[in-house]
């Protein structure tokens, strides 16, 4: 372990200094006139002051020996030398060498405590105008201000990086809304959950019974297992007992029930939370809810006006026109959805959904005396999808120009959309595909934008895994009997041949034959240990390069969780060090990128206009302005994406199968291995596998997939299928136990979630 020790002196020189970081390398001329070398994050420190630094020095293979900073402290302290340097740099406009020697020479080594304390200090000094005084006067409380601020965010025992978010959030006045409420940071500065506010709180003095404590446990509590596992409301027993479980793991006593109930009874009655029957709501997933049903229902007072003899006829027209004959249950499909305001397709892969939407958009040109190429048809039917891989692949399959849910709703600067209830679409026919992935926030901003006179129609595939956001919307929207609903259970001729569709097929009726796997067509297993998997991904690899394969283009690898042996981080890291050899490299804390690495994008970027869950390659890495770029193809869409933004990008070699929802790849190889534990579940792996289009590769344990196909996913908490449902019937099978433990909340890092964070 490194030797930890304090080092005093002056900065001498700035070698260098990050653009998006507070990183630097800095000359420090210690007090027996020795240079060395000292880097970490740092403000900018001023010349000729005397600091103090805490940290360890180190051998570097290539700038040999320097001196780590891991804090620092100031001295107020000066060298004659070094307070002249000081007062003459380029800070003190118009005070040069001479006048800077004037002050010393009369105001001493401590002329900067004399000038801060008192504002005639500088008077009778020679060569001191009233503006010069002045000047000198607002530089040093300026600089002391930044540098007190930082020094006191050090001594909260906070990071650089922590220091550098609240600086970027609260300017100088940081310090003082921490000591404020430092709980205020979980929603107001990314980063920080209730664990780290509160650790910053303890440290502060505040007491463990605060009601700013237990209402900030409570409403983390909430939001934490909400945005985490999908729920928009928590009963009031789950909420205090979860509560309970959060605050006795950071209290040194435990903390009364009543304490908790007090405080959340405060929070409903200042209207932060929302209480209903019995269900504890925050107000943005209970307001989308809410306005989900209105939407609905306003959608659904408007009359249908094609009738259900023109449309059959229509059907056969089309068959005969393009040569194809429809299934009992297809034609049904199409029926319902034009004759039904809103309707639902639900089906899974090779049940003909495409064939359908084809047939539904011929039918419906020709119900409105118009041809598919026309302008005006382009006008009045809008296709999209939640991500741009899935819109892509409605267009491909329709013909049809298909956009994202963002982009048709015009997704702006202000992480807003600019269609709404006042600014509706124009169409008079929607249909929105791979609606499993739509979560309860987007499904409100879609709803509230689309016109009274539009027909809706929705398709998804309910056995895959529910949306990322809160909400299970497909699920309530097909249970809650307000929507004529067609279920495709059929796998089409074209299809049946498919060991992908079959092995998925077998997945939902949990009995898989696995002499599927000794046909190897087109699917193939792998028998291994967690300990020998990415061995054998590098030989696959290998041999699907020999062969002309493209690992960026032709191939995905597809994991359920981050963490572990052979989770999606270790996969990507292993995978770029050895197929990616660009010595063209950006690196920033603990990430690296290359030239031509495979990314994913993590969240929505109104500026960049590149959504979650998009793959880009990137083509470059170049400087500009001194600020560090990576030149990225988003599947077409160049986009110049600055350092200052990593946190949004990771490698994307292997990526989670939530990732990889809406997708279609050639080949995917995904591991299925005891390792993963809770994630192994029936939705999880249904959901990769029917992502494989041309070859699936899964190597793991037989009984591995034997368990997961066993394993379902926990119900959904949400509220909107009693508001949609006529019956308006609760269900008590959605209640999940009274305590939710914090460790089985899936595959995400959720230290400081927000009620913001899945907004888009």
């Amino acid at each position: 372990m490194d030797l930890r020790t304090v080092i005093k002196g002056s900065i001498e020189n700035y070698i260098y200094e990050s653009s998006d970081s507070l990183y630097k390398v800095c000359e420090l001329k210690l007090e027996d006139n020795t240079l060395i070398t000292i880097v970490g994050n740092i403000p900018k420190l001023d010349y000729g002051l005397i600091y103090e630094f805490v940290g360890y020095y180190k051998e570097h293979q290539k700038y040999g020996r320097q001196f780590v900073i891991e804090s620092y402290s100031k001295s107020n302290s000066f060298t004659e030398i070094g307070l002249i340097n000081y007062l003459s740099s380029p800070k003190f406009y118009g005070i040069g060498e001479v006048l800077a020697k004037n002050i010393v020479e009369k105001l001493g080594l401590d002329c900067i405590e004399k000038i801060m304390n008192d504002e005639n200090a500088l008077d009778g000094i020679k060569g001191i105008t009233k503006t010069k005084k002045q000047i000198i006067r607002e530089v040093i409380k300026n600089n002391y201000l930044e540098e007190e601020v930082y020094v006191k965010l050090f001594s909260y025992g906070l990071t650089p990086n922590m220091i550098k978010r609240l600086i970027d959030k609260y300017d100088l006045n940081a310090a003082n809304k921490i000591e404020e409420n430092p709980y205020r940071l979980i929603t107001e500065v990314e980063g920080f959950g209730f664990k780290k506010s509160d650790q910053l709180a303890l440290n502060l003095g505040i007491k463990e019974d605060d009601e700013r404590r237990i209402k900030a446990a409570i409403i983390y509590t909430l939001n934490y297992v909400c945005y985490q596992n999908g729920f928009t409301f928590l009963t009031k027993d789950q909420l205090i007992n979860s509560s309970f479980e959060l605050l006795k793991k950071t209290s040194s006593y435990e903390i009364d029930n009543s304490l908790i109930e007090n405080n959340l009874i405060d929070l409903i009655e200042s209207k932060k939370l929302i209480y209903e029957d019995d269900r504890i709501f925050d107000s943005i997933l209970y307001n989308a809810e809410v306005s989900v049903k209105d939407s609905v229902n306003k959608l659904l007072s408007e009359e249908i006006k094609y009738k259900k003899e023109d449309i059959e006829k229509e059907i056969k027209y089309v068959e005969d026109t393009i040569n194809i004959s429809y299934t009992p249950l297809q034609k049904e499909a199409i029926i319902n959805s034009l004759s039904n305001k809103i309707s639902i397709i639900t089906g899974g892969p090779g049940t003909g959904k495409y064939t359908i939407l084809k047939g539904i958009l011929l039918i419906y040109a020709r119900l409105n005396n118009l041809s598919l190429s026309d302008d005006l048809f382009r006008l009045k039917v809008n296709l999209a999808a939640p991500t741009g891989r899935a819109a892509k692949r409605m267009e491909e399959a329709t013909k049809m120009k298909a956009s994202t849910i963002h982009k048709l709703l015009g997704f702006n600067y202000l992480d807003s959309f600019n269609r709404d209830e006042f600014n509706p679409l124009n169409c008079s026919l929607l249909i929105i595909d791979e609606v499993s992935m739509l979560d309860i926030t987007l499904a409100k901003a879609l709803f509230k934008a689309i016109p009274k006179k539009c027909q809706l129609i929705l398709v998804g595939d309910s056995n895959q895994l529910p949306s990322v956001g809160p909400g299970n919307v497909l699920y309530d929207f097909i249970n809650s009997n307000a929507f004529n609903v067609t279920k495709l259970n059929k796998i089409m001729r074209q299809s049946e041949n498919s060991n992908i569709i079959r092995l998925s097929q077998m997945i939902m009726n949990e009995k898989i034959d696995y002499r599927l796997f000794q046909e190897k067509k087109e699917v193939y297993f792998y028998d291994r240990e967690s300990s020998n998997t990415i061995d054998l991904i590098f030989k696959i690899l290998d041999g699907f390069i020999e062969n002309g394969g493209n690992i960026f283009d032709d191939i995905q690898i597809l994991a359920p969780m981050y963490a572990g042996m052979c989770g999606i981080d270790a996969i990507n890291k292993a995978i770029q060090e050895r197929y990616n050899k660009s010595d063209n490299i950006l690196v920033r804390n603990d990430k690296i990128f290359k030239k031509d690495d495979k990314v994913l994008q993590l969240k929505n970027d109104s500026e960049l206009m590149i959504m979650n869950g998009d793959i880009g390659k990137i083509k470059a890495i170049t400087k500009s302005n001194d600020k560090d770029y990576l030149i990225i193809d988003f599947d077409g869409k160049m986009v110049t994406y600055p350092s200052l933004s990593l946190d949004d990008l990771t490698l994307a070699y292997a990526i989670s199968i939530h990732k990889s929802q809406g997708s279609e790849f050639k080949n995917v190889i995904m591991p299925i291995l005891p390792s993963y534990g809770i994630m192994l579940r029936k939705k999880i792996i249904y959901t990769g596998i029917t992502r494989a289009k041309e070859k699936l590769i899964i190597i793991g344990k037989i009984d591995a997939i034997n368990r997961s196909i066993k394993q379902h996913e926990l119900l959904r908490q949400t509220s909107l299928l009693e508001r949609l449902s006529k019956d308006r019937v609760i269900k008590d099978n959605k209640i999940l136990d009274l305590d939710i433990p914090f460790e089985q909340f899936g595959e995400y890092d959720m230290e400081g979630i927000t009620p913001y964070t899945f907004m888009n």
